[in-house]
């Protein structure tokens, strides 16, 4: 019994103990000066809109050198929020290390289309659903949307946040829906190069190999609209061409109704 309760003790005082050591630890850490900063940025999708040098550039121009000097937790905090604020990146971790340096990791937005509104307005919508813009330093090859797109470019907005009158845009939505799908698909990301919006609101997509007009109606039934597309090029085109049909409309249930 009085074994048991000497080593209960003795746990205790090594768990205090650690406790301590890792309580000075930390605070030894905050105090000393940052000696280097380390950025690492990734993309999934092989989208380098900005790179170290960029990054290095605005922090220095925001909070000046950050090297030699001693971070507070609260500066430590606004340069995770300068950084996360960037339209490029997706998310952002800020962190010290034992040696005294400053880590960095970002990562960046993926798009899976760029829209070109009515106004003119050219920008990205990633794969979370957000909107950010062109950027000088790359160029992504995804599809791009062209048309009756009324709804403006806003930094950061999503494609469920509402606009005017309370209102989300459902032609943003519904092309997020079309390129979602499109994406995640190998063969249609490789064939669909384009998608118009009608001044009645209906898609219509065109391939790559500019062979026909491909009317798909309302951003409904996505999956079934393309499988029977699928099974029309497998069954019909694989015989007649790619040129054979000037439209292909997906719009009728269980129907593709063609045009020459």
């Amino acid at each position: 019994m009085l074994r048991n309760i000497l080593h209960i003790i003795l746990y205790s005082l090594i768990l205090v103990g650690m406790v301590c050591l890792i309580g000075f630890s930390a605070r030894h850490q905050h105090h000393k000066p940052c000696s280097n900063v380390n950025i690492n940025i990734r993309s999934n999708s092989g989208n380098f809109f900005i790179h170290n040098a960029e990054i290095r550039n605005s922090i220095i121009g925001q909070f000046d050198s950050l090297e030699n000097r001693t971070l507070s937790p609260n500066i430590m905090s606004e340069l995770h929020e300068f950084i996360s604020n960037n339209p490029y990146v997706s998310k952002a971790n800020v962190y010290r290390t034992v040696h005294g340096k400053i880590g960095i990791d970002i990562m960046l937005r993926d798009p899976i289309i760029r829209i070109v509104n009515s106004r003119n307005q050219s920008f990205y919508i990633d794969r979370d659903g957000y909107m950010f813009p062109l950027s000088d330093q790359h160029t992504a090859r995804v599809m791009i949307a062209t048309g009756h797109i009324a709804a403006p470019f806003i930094p950061g907005f999503h494609v469920t946040d509402t606009i005017a009158g309370g209102q989300t845009d459902k032609h943003l939505s519904g092309l997020f829906d079309l390129a979602g799908f499109i994406d995640s698909e190998s063969f249609w990301k490789a064939f669909i190069d384009h998608i118009y919006v009608t001044a009645d609101g209906k898609y219509e997509l065109t391939p790559r190999n500019a062979a026909h007009t491909i009317q798909f109606g309302n951003a409904n039934q996505i999956e079934h609209k393309f499988r029977k597309l699928k099974l029309f090029y497998i069954g019909n085109l694989a015989q007649r061409g790619w040129h054979y049909y000037r439209r292909i409309n997906l719009e009728f249930n269980n129907q593709v109704i063609c045009s020459k």
